[in-house]
């Protein structure tokens, strides 16, 4: 026994635990006072491979509940601190090979946006805590906000288009502080929008993310939701996420991709789109939209930067226009049937609700957004 216990406090002193800078939870300490990530991590012999085993490393004083999900080197899941109740969302990295610390990369880029980052829709990061064996970097693992919801990428979601519209917003106002705070998300796609219980909304995953005005140095981010400059690995700023919100928002309303430069080409195995360009599945999506959610869409994913919606500002100013419009049609005296066509006459709805936006104290372009 005295062997084992001084075999484990001399693996203990190999590891050592980045902590965020906002502070961590007083569930990472261990009874006693004592940071758990002083205690021994034990990393299994076996911890080049997750197989059919629900988790590959030992987390003093967690329990794991449930796996959360499966990415190219990673793995996360719902851990319970055993002191306390609480969950917590768990990624797990594990490094086989020299390359494979690109993805610990990320998971340090993903803890240091998330500690800079503080608002509600932005998933709270706790703490990165890095997985040593014999002086070698093995792992890594980042406690961050359990969030028990679906995606907006669940086959099973569904909402009236008037709470699509708040729940974008929301994310919208979400990704504005992380300008704000001189970071773009870079990876905006649907699984990577959650909706809580309460009908809150959380926006994850910011592996992706980089500052502002810089550029990548290898292509990251999601083939479908992608603006041409990341595919161009040209500078990143606050229309680069308007692409991708907007290329989000035209995939939930439509259940097609906008075009981008990285998924031109159909598959020729689907009858229904055999002989079709990219181009023209595209126009036949979004013509299925009122006029003025297309042109919204349109504005956000044009493919010259300069082109599009310019800020998140402006993007939250035309989401809450849109949702005036939305609630006028709604709330009409005169009942309108679901299947009677948004005209050219909401056109002017658009116009007019200017004025109430005013009264309503909702910010213009040049005013600071709330929330």
């Amino acid at each position: 026994m005295r062997a084992y216990r001084a075999s484990t406090l001399a693996a203990s002193r190999r590891f050592f635990s980045e902590s965020t800078l906002k502070g961590e939870p007083p569930e990472i300490l261990a009874p006693g006072g004592v940071r758990s990530a002083d205690l021994e991590t034990r990393i299994p012999q076996r911890f080049n491979g997750f197989g059919e085993k629900l988790v590959a490393v030992d987390i003093p004083n967690y329990r794991v509940v449930e796996k959360l999900g499966i990415g190219a080197q990673s793995r996360v899941f719902r851990a319970r601190c055993m002191r306390t109740g609480k969950d917590y969302a768990v990624k797990i990295v594990k490094v086989l090979n020299p390359e494979d610390t690109s993805f610990i990369d990320l998971l340090r880029t993903e803890h240091a946006i998330g500690s800079a980052v503080d608002h509600p829709v932005i998933r709270k990061v706790y703490e990165l805590r890095m997985l040593r064996r014999r002086l070698r970097v093995r792992g890594a693992i980042l406690f961050m906000e359990y969030v028990d919801g679906p995606s907006l990428g669940d086959k099973d979601f569904s909402r009236p288009l008037n709470e699509i519209l708040r729940i974008f917003r929301e994310v919208a106002a979400g990704i504005h502080a992380m300008h704000r705070a001189g970071y773009v998300h870079a990876d905006l796609k649907p699984t990577n929008i959650l909706i809580c219980s309460d009908e809150s909304v959380k926006l994850i995953d910011l592996g992706q993310s980089a500052k502002i005005h810089e550029a990548k140095p290898r292509i990251q981010g999601t083939i479908d939701y992608m603006a041409p400059e990341q595919v161009q690995r040209g500078v990143l700023d606050e229309r680069t996420d308007i692409f991708g919100l907007g290329a989000t928002l035209h995939k939930i309303l439509t259940g097609e991709h906008v075009l981008t430069d990285m998924n031109q080409t159909i598959s020729m195995s689907s009858q229904s789109l055999a002989g079709k360009r990219v181009s023209d599945t595209h126009e036949l999506a979004i013509e299925k939209l009122p006029s003025f959610l297309a042109r919204l869409i349109q504005d956000c994913c044009q493919y010259d930067p300069a082109d599009r919606i310019q800020s998140m500002s402006a993007l939250i100013q035309r989401l809450d226009l849109a949702r005036v419009i939305v609630s006028k049609r709604l709330h009409s005296p005169s009942p309108v049937e679901d299947d009677v066509p948004w005209d050219d006459e909401e056109d002017d709805v658009w116009d007019a609700v200017v004025d109430e936006l005013d009264d309503l104290g909702i910010a213009r372009d040049d005013d600071e957004i709330p929330g």
